[in-house]
């Protein structure tokens, strides 16, 4: 990595204040590490490096073995140290020049004095009651338990989420490329969506247009006929007319920030009429949702309100039977709807899922027992600078109407036969996807950091049957 590579997404200014602020909130030093890339087969070809997110929000310098060390009470520039692995002579050669300790020191807001050899960490930490962060790779675990630092208590880690919940100006402008990116990427997928070709063709098309954003997957992307598997794989299979792809991808630019957007539509564009009629309840349930990402909603709220509005699709569909509200209120959409409708976005697209329900859940607040209501990653009240995905869908998954102990609860409200003749045609799943960063108490009402990406289901059929180019 050249000077000229040494990528920050912030100004050192912004660093210091998220230094200074955690330092406020420690009563002992913490030692984050950025993590090393992960071998693919073996040691001398590895996967390619991505710095742990906390790492990375506090400047470190996205480079493999080093990590930072942030004294408590400091001011986010004299208290904090970061550690370096020092260029081996033939990296030059191999991987060319690294930055100078100098310009990482200018990026991130120390002086160069404050940058050590990585090797040094042991002493620094030596007989030291310190905290750490630390990805999940086998030698930074390692040396972890070696200097015996600690996992962090649960108020040294709300000290770090309560920063990463609100993006500052810097990160939603990263935040807003990842997704101008991931738009572009999404409607290229749409364009080679056409019988004939296989689900490997719709995800070439979208990583490829990533790749002139110069941006990344921010996860491996789900391009599937087969929607009704969650997180199901590229598996290559041929498009047929009739079926519906989902896409759900997205992308990390080079300052690790992501966007995350789905979108389902059929093959060669046309739509039959069960598939318009669930696709248009998706949406409703979505758009209704992201107007309800105000600052002060509860997230569990807005997942129960598009779960109502998918209820009264499912009754006008004859799927179920019943009153919406009342089905709703038994959780009966569980069946056709069983994650939640979204989660936290930022750097990563579970944004803060290394510190599990810790960070999705507000104090006091539990995962639900239900059925459709236990996947729910977030139940945190809303406040400007979040952003979350909004992601309703509907699916028929084979597996769930296997379950009896799902099903038998709800037999007096699902109308079996019309539910088998879809199971029957392999449906597969709708889902759309949003990304959304709460506004202000005076702004007109949350930014859709996606909205150039069409969900209208005409224009999403004529961009696939080339009407629109």
């Amino acid at each position: 990595m050249s000077d000229t590579q040494l990528h920050m997404t912030s100004p050192a200014k912004a660093y210091q204040k998220r230094r200074a602020t955690l330092a406020k909130n420690l009563t002992r030093p913490m030692v984050i590490f950025s993590g090393h890339a992960l071998a693919r087969s073996y040691a001398s070809n590895p996967h390619t490096f991505r710095a742990e997110s906390c790492y990375l929000y506090f400047g470190g310098p996205p480079l493999e073995h080093a990590a930072l060390m942030i004294e408590p009470g400091s001011d986010g520039q004299a208290g904090c140290t970061w550690f370096r692995t020092p260029p081996g002579p033939d990296d030059p050669l191999w991987l060319g020049p690294t930055p100078s300790d100098a310009t990482c020191a200018a990026a991130i807001g120390i002086e160069a004095s404050q940058v050590k050899d990585y090797s040094k960490l042991e002493s620094a930490t030596s007989k030291r009651n310190i905290a750490c962060i630390i990805p999940p790779h086998p030698e930074t675990l390692a040396l972890a338990c070696k200097l015996k630092l600690a996992k962090p208590t649960d108020e040294e880690s709300l000290a770090i989420i309560d920063l990463r919940l609100i993006k500052d100006e810097h990160e939603l402008a990263a935040m807003r490329y990842a997704a101008k990116a991931g738009v572009a990427a999404h409607i290229a997928a749409m364009r080679a969506t056409r019988t004939g070709n296989c689900e490997t063709d719709v995800q070439a098309a979208l990583v490829a247009e990533l790749t002139r954003y110069n941006c990344r997957e921010s996860f491996s992307s789900i391009c599937t006929i087969r929607g009704e598997v969650l997180h199901g794989e590229c598996a290559g299979r041929k498009l047929h007319k009739g079926s519906l792809m989902l896409v759900d991808a997205g992308a990390e630019e080079t300052g690790c920030y992501t966007s995350d957007m789905t979108r389902t539509y059929p093959v060669d564009g046309e739509w039959t009429e069960v598939q318009r009629h669930l696709y248009e309840t998706v949406l409703r349930a979505e758009q209704s949702a992201i107007k309800a990402c105000v600052p002060g909603k509860r997230y569990l709220d807005i997942h129960r309100l598009a779960a109502q509005i998918i209820c009264e699709g499912l009754v006008d569909a004859e799927l179920l039977k019943g009153t919406p509200a009342e089905l709703a209120d038994r959780g009966a959409y569980g069946l056709f709807f069983p994650h939640g409708v979204g989660h936290l976005l930022g750097m990563g697209v579970h944004d803060l899922e290394d510190f599990g329900d810790l960070a999705g859940y507000a104090s006091g607040r539990s995962r639900p027992e239900r059925f459709g209501d236990c996947f729910l990653r977030l139940d945190r009240d809303l406040a400007p600078g979040m952003v979350v995905t909004i992601e309703p869908g509907i699916y028929l998954v084979p597996s769930i109407w296997e379950r009896d102990a799902l099903v038998k609860p709800f037999d007096d409200v699902v109308n079996r036969s019309a539910v088998d003749a879809l199971l029957d045609d392999e449906f597969g799943g709708i889902r759309i996807e949003e990304d959304v960063v709460i506004g202000s108490e005076t702004s007109a009402g949350p930014e859709v950091l996606t909205a150039a990406l069409p969900n209208d289901p005409d224009v999403v059929s004529a961009i696939i049957d080339g009407t629109i180019i």
